[in-house]
């Protein structure tokens, strides 16, 4: 009996153990995850807000991690009064009433106390994600205008010269034989033989001597007319290119020089040298062109855009690639009073000392140009604006989801960068990414056909929209067996670029095409997939079709 008891008792013991932990030691691990109203959390995909999952975890459809689910009971329990329904892919397609969205989703419930007066717009975790928002803090400092551009280093036009003959004759002497030769002010280039010139001289040894008998003539006005023939005589000479040193000489020796040197006006290099010894020249013909090296300029184009934030004396850093990107420092000495009708850019011209000779015209050059500061306020970058005709726009970010476009005044332009003399202080945060859908909502801006979504970082593929092309980029999508033998996936042929023709895609003439409601341009005559989003295309009649091309900015075939 003792020992029947004690099974017994065991036996007793094994039972209680085991209650004890399915009800306890188990318990543990099967905690269930509530929210702050105790409610058990759900969590759903932003981009398939159908998709509900009491567990976190990706999505089955679009691999996007879930995100937490508002709880219905959150906050007041007073029953929430329905504004609006919209889109979940697009807050501004409201409707009136529950229903489907053009892209065939369920429409989300736009509740009262979710949206703020004042233009302030909150929006839901789900959809800011989904958006891709992003904020930039508004930051207080300078803006320093730099304009990068080409150049091409040229003559210093105030310091060339060109040498003309001034009188027929012949080369009978050239000191100057080659291109590129320096001289200096002064130096002789050639002499040359002109019987024009040895009769000038003639005629002004002729008139000293006759203005010497006539000088003490008692008859009037006899005397003065001898010193006018001198004087017109001497001019003559120096006419014909007879320097004063030579016309001094002449006077004192009274000999007739046969071979008369041109001289050099100024030191430089002789850039083109058109002659040779015993050439024959005539009055006008060109001889030389010589140019003063120690200054070059460099000509700068600058867009219109640009020329606002520059000025004479602004600095200027000049690399030029022929010597390895080596900087030469200038300054900007004019800038050209027009504008090119063709490239609508402005001449701009630096100049640089070239005293070591270094720099030769023609060089190209890369072109840094420093210039002036605005004073101190708030900056924010390019991509922060909304430009809607008349007014700029900026979304600021107020915490918590909620958001608010502002109208602001902007100032000065540099580096992908504005700084904002109103509407803005530093500190704020702004919305950089989304702000055109952000300002939709408030009904600031409507117009948001424009505006393209950028797929995140981490998607395998990318699209690239410009006007009527597109182009796929890094299609190395992951598919799996079942729908590579599908033949319900489309090739991305279906994107239909340009002007539409309707009528020709439908084969079968059935008068009804199958349409993405994400990438409206993607046109089948049967089912499948979009090779874009991989969305089920949607069943439209051909002038359902044509409304939605219309609608969303593509041209199509009437």
């Amino acid at each position: 009996m003792n020992r029947l008891n004690t099974i017994l008792g065991f036996l007793l013991l094994i039972a209680a153990g085991f209650i004890v932990y399915q009800n306890f030691l188990t318990g543990e691990s099967e905690q269930i995850i509530t929210n702050d109203s105790g409610e058990k959390q759900l969590y759903t995909c932003g981009m398939h807000p159908d998709i509900i999952s009491d567990e976190p975890g990706n999505c089955p459809i679009c691999e996007m991690k879930l995100t937490p689910m508002k709880s219905k009971n959150a906050g007041s329990k007073k029953e929430k009064i329905v504004l609006y329904w919209v889109a979940p892919m697009d807050p501004t397609e409201r409707y009136d009433s529950p229903g489907k969205s053009r892209m065939g989703m369920d429409l989300v419930p736009v509740y009262e106390d979710e949206v703020a007066g004042g233009g302030v717009v909150e929006i839901d975790p789900v959809t800011v994600q989904n958006m891709n928002v992003k904020i930039h803090t508004v930051k207080e400092g300078k803006i320093q205008s730099e304009i990068f551009t080409n150049g091409i280093l040229q003559i210093d036009e105030t310091k060339e010269f060109h040498i003309n003959a001034r009188t027929e004759g012949w080369i009978e002497k050239l000191y100057v034989n080659y291109t590129g030769q320096e001289i200096k002010a002064g130096d002789k280039l050639l002499e040359i033989y002109s019987p024009k010139l040895v009769a000038a001289q003639k005629e002004y040894l002729a008139s000293i001597n006759y203005g010497a008998k006539i000088a003490s003539s008692s008859v009037n006005g006899v005397a003065s007319g001898g010193e006018s023939l001198i004087t017109a005589a001497y001019e003559k000479l120096v006419y014909l290119g007879m320097s004063y040193p030579e016309i001094f000489e002449l006077e004192n020796s009274g000999s007739i020089k046969e071979r008369v040197s041109i001289n050099s006006p100024s030191s430089g290099t002789v850039i083109r040298k058109n002659v040779v010894e015993g050439q024959k020249i005539k009055p006008g013909e060109q001889l030389f062109h010589i140019a003063n090296l120690s200054n070059v300029w460099v000509m700068a184009d600058i867009y219109e855009n640009e020329i606002s934030g520059l000025q004479v004396g602004d600095k200027a850093v000049i690399a030029i690639p022929g010597y390895n990107g080596e900087n030469f420092n200038g300054r900007i000495i004019f800038i050209y009073p027009t504008v090119d009708n063709k490239t609508h850019t402005v001449k701009v011209r630096i100049e640089l000392n070239n005293s070591s000779g270094r720099l030769k015209p023609g060089m190209i050059a890369d072109v840094q140009i420093e210039g002036k500061s605005s004073v101190s306020g708030a900056i924010i970058p390019e991509s922060a604006v909304i430009r809607s005709g008349k007014n700029n726009i900026a979304v600021v970010a107020l915490g918590e989801g909620k958001f608010k476009p502002v109208e602001i005044s902007l100032g000065m332009y540099a580096n992908n960068q504005y700084q904002v003399s109103d509407g803005l202080a530093p500190g704020m945060e702004v919305v950089t990414s989304a702000q055109f859908l952000i300002d939709s909502e408030s009904n600031l801006k409507a117009a948001l056909d424009d505006f393209t979504k950028k797929k995140p970082e981490d998607e395998n593929s990318s699209k690239t929209t410009s006007g009527n092309s597109l182009e796929i980029k890094n299609s190395d999508h992951v598919h799996t067996k079942e729908s590579e033998n599908s033949p319900n996936v489309e090739e991305p042929t279906l994107v239909r670029t340009g002007i539409i023709d309707v009528e020709n895609i439908d084969l079968n003439k059935d008068g009804k095409l199958y349409e993405c409601p994400m990438d409206w341009n993607v046109l089948s005559d049967t089912d499948g997939r979009c090779p874009l989003c991989e969305m089920k295309l949607k069943e439209y009649t051909l002038n359902e079709i044509k409304n939605n091309l219309k609608e969303h900015g593509h041209e199509y075939k009437n």
